[in-house]
């Protein structure tokens, strides 16, 4: 978590050099709503990482600690070369896993339901726990992998993933591409298109998908197309995350057989039993048939989303430097408080005739989680102060409504 922490404010200062050079070269890589939601969602992953990763590391240190077959010490820089390649591995084949059996893709699909790609998608993680992929990673706890060692491989592959999600980096040197993922290599990863879909699954080493047959060049006469067949079509962190969870209920519901009903979840995603994708049809986009979701918002929605957004991003900051004082039950409490506002927040971008009444609610559950999480560090007034900030954005919220309604009238 250190190790996450710490890269933060790297990635926004990417990001930000980023968006700098999408503007010079008016390559439009970057949509308001869509950046907005890609950041939203990896802040709703935030808030739910620990809970979801409970179990999982729990398990992986019962093994560890009662059935690791060798004793690696992990002050030796070799343990360190080992663990982080041997769990470069482990990712590849469960990140491969994610995208074949369908109950796993519904945690997954969240990284991939983006139709943009630029470095905010990087951060679209999902908050839902991967249901068999951590099982993957079990081997290593019981060759000796100290679980402080395994942690911290873990973020620094995440981290290394971070550079890769940019359309503004061509080929790297040949030595480079033969060996690592590069940008080139992992935009294959993103597309829609038929060629390049389930390819290209490895983290930090390519030479994983070269070794297992599931290595895709990216060709310079593809126009790459992002984005997922079944489109999310909402700025809902909250959908984001349970829209495939959802029709898979859905599709076993309505299966005639008991042996569908099992199958649903744990085919290829796409896979549905004939029968209910005969009698309940379901629109997919192809390269060719996806236009891009969007909200038309007015400039002066956009600032009170963007000025509401560095809040949320300085809760976010606030609970990662401070969440090591909670108990589980006020980490529940806080992620669950952050969930909601999020999900309310997303109904500013989709323009929602609820925001008028619900902003206000979001608003007062934005300051209860500061004072949840700075009473205990501040000894000055912090209610007058929070009270006085919400009123002060209330009063800012109702003259933008106002101003986008006037806005709409003359358009």
């Amino acid at each position: 978590m250190a190790i996450i922490i710490a890269a933060i404010p790297f990635f926004l200062l990417l990001i930000a050099i980023e968006l700098w050079f999408d503007h010079k070269r008016k390559t439009h890589y970057y949509r308001f709503n869509d950046a907005i939601n890609s950041l939203s969602i990896g802040i709703l992953s935030r808030f739910t990482g620990v809970l979801k990763s409970l179990i999982p590391l729990s398990i992986y240190w019962l093994i560890y600690q009662k059935y690791a077959l060798f004793d690696l010490p992990k002050d030796s820089i070799w343990v360190w070369i080992f663990a982080f390649v041997v769990y470069d591995l482990a990712y590849y084949w469960a990140h491969r896993l994610n995208h074949r059996i369908h109950v796993m893709w519904g945690s997954h699909v969240v990284h991939h339901s983006s139709e943009e790609y630029n470095l905010t998608t990087a951060l679209r993680q999902t908050s839902s726990p991967s249901l068999l992929a951590w099982l993957v990673y079990l081997p290593i706890a019981l060759i000796g992998v100290d679980p402080v060692v395994f942690i911290a491989c873990a973020s620094l592959n995440l981290v290394y993933q971070f550079w890769v999600h940019t359309r503004h980096v061509d080929k790297m040197p040949a030595w480079f591409e033969a060996i690592m993922v590069t940008p080139s290599h992992h935009r294959v990863h993103h597309a829609l298109n038929r060629d390049y879909i389930d390819k290209n699954y490895a983290g930090v080493f390519i030479i994983w998908d070269k070794l297992f047959n599931s290595f895709q060049a990216e060709k310079d006469e593809v126009d790459i197309v992002y984005g997922v067949s079944h489109q999310l079509k909402s700025w809902n962190p909250f959908w984001a995350n349970l829209q495939v969870y959802w029709n898979l209920i859905k599709d076993a519901y309505y299966a005639r057989s008991w042996k569908d009903k099992f199958k649903v979840f744990f085919m290829p995603p796409g896979w549905r039993p004939e029968d209910v994708n005969a009698d309940h049809p379901r629109k997919y986009a192809t390269t060719k048939t996806l236009i891009k979701y969007e909200v038309s918002l007015p400039t002066v929605m956009k600032v009170y989303i963007l000025c509401q957004f560095v809040l949320i991003l300085a809760l976010t900051i606030t609970f990662l430097l401070t969440m090591t004082r909670l108990s589980v039950f006020e980490l529940a409490i806080v992620g669950a408080f952050a969930s909601i506002n999020l999900v309310l927040f997303s109904g500013l971008q989709e323009l929602k005739s609820w925001i008028l009444w619900v902003e206000p609610v979001r608003l007062m559950f934005l300051s209860l989680l500061f004072y949840i999480l700075l009473v205990p560090l501040v000894s000055w007034h912090l209610e007058s102060f929070l009270i006085g900030i919400t009123l002060v954005e209330l009063l800012a919220f109702y003259k933008t409504v106002k101003l986008t309604m006037a806005s709409e009238a003359t358009s």
